[in-house]
């Protein structure tokens, strides 16, 4: 049933390269019932990966133009991945009003030096984050991370996202560079974060991103942060986050096996306006 299900897509109208109709057509032939489309919310700083602002409504209506053409075909929801850094992005609420979201992802991509208010993009090239990273941070591996994991914190009691996109996604560019993720300290900073998750009734995606395009060794987040959410009763969703229709549920097989090394026996399934768990089988 866990395959049926895919809730974190991207498309032309952002940084994904198929039209999302493309989208529906594959996602109906893999068997997949329930389809999140969920571009890239705008920020009110100018990026290439995100929708025009004023491309917005056009997203709304093709999407709600392909629920009502396919409804008895699949279960199109509308949402956006939305990013958060204090000063340079809309309110969650916002979007949700205008756009009637179904529900909302809440990123991190760009993180906010509280010091100098200067952004360091995590993702991309490696060598260009790295260099970001000790123009932005000074090479303090542990003020960008913490500064990351707060900005994550911040999101979620103020924005109250639904899911939690790819949580541990800083790893991927600075772990076995910089740090190592048994560290204390990043211990500690992503215990902390998972208090707050827990609080505050969020789901972590169990992201295959990195697994399938080769950019990770696991999934974000690992399995040593799954195992910790798990001991909380934190509700995961396993997600491809898919750029293009061949993605669609990518490393979905490798997500539920490490789901389920971690304790893991459900994930949570968007149907009918409500979360429910159904089994990882």
């Amino acid at each position: 049933m866990y395959k049926n299900l895919c809730y974190h897509t991207h498309n032309n109208f952002c940084d994904g390269e198929n039209r999302i109709e493309e989208m529906l057509y594959s996602a109906v032939s893999l068997g997949i019932t329930h389809l999140g489309i969920s571009s890239h919310a705008p920020l009110k700083i100018f990026n290439p990966w995100s929708i025009p602002h004023e491309n917005l409504e056009n997203y709304s209506k093709e999407i709600d133009k392909l629920k009502l053409e396919h409804q008895n075909k699949i279960e199109i929801f509308k949402s956006l991945e939305i990013d958060y850094i204090p000063n340079y992005t809309y309110s969650f609420e916002y979007f949700k009003q205008l756009l009637g979201l179904d529900y909302t992802i809440g990123s991190v991509h760009l993180v906010r030096n509280p010091d100098s208010n200067e952004l360091w993009f995590i993702d991309g090239n490696q060598a260009k984050c790295h260099e970001s990273f000790n123009s932005i941070f000074n090479s303090n591996i542990k003020h960008a991370i913490t500064s990351y994991y707060h900005q994550i914190c911040e999101m979620i009691t103020t924005q109250q996202p639904d899911i939690i996109g790819h949580l541990d996604k800083v790893v991927m560019n600075t772990a076995g560079h910089f740090f190592n993720e048994d560290e204390p300290w990043y211990i500690k900073e992503v215990a902390k974060t998972l208090e707050i998750i827990k609080q505050n009734n969020c789901i972590i995606e169990v992201n295959t991103r990195g697994l399938y395009k080769k950019k990770w060794k696991t999934s974000f987040p690992s399995p040593t942060l799954l195992q910790m959410a798990n001991k909380l009763n934190i509700p995961i969703i396993i997600s491809s986050d898919a750029h293009h229709t061949s993605e669609l549920l990518g490393g979905y097989n490798e997500a539920a096996i490490i789901a389920k090394s971690c304790g893991y026996t459900k994930q949570m399934m968007f149907d009918n306006g409500n979360w429910k768990e159904i089994d990882i089988n």
